[in-house]
């Protein structure tokens, strides 16, 4: 269960966000393993999302690192 914006996510490294907990979830560094990033209330949570997940991905510092682990 997300918010109502994780139907548009278009970042490969999102898994899935809770609007309860104020969390999104991606994928981690090591195989097999995720990261939570917390926020500090549902209003930052959609932000989050709307800027980066469902946008511009590329330029989320989370992403950015993970595409040096593909080595892009």
């Amino acid at each position: 269960m997300g918010t109502y914006s994780s139907a548009d996510v278009l970042c490969p490294f999102y898994l899935r966000d809770d609007p309860k907990t104020c969390c999104i979830t991606c994928e981690g560094m090591v195989p097999g393993s995720s990261v939570r990033s917390h926020f500090l209330n549902g209003e930052a949570l959609r932000g989050q999302i709307r800027k980066y997940c469902a946008a511009e991905y590329e330029k989320c510092p989370w992403a950015r690192v993970l595409y040096g682990k593909y080595g892009e």
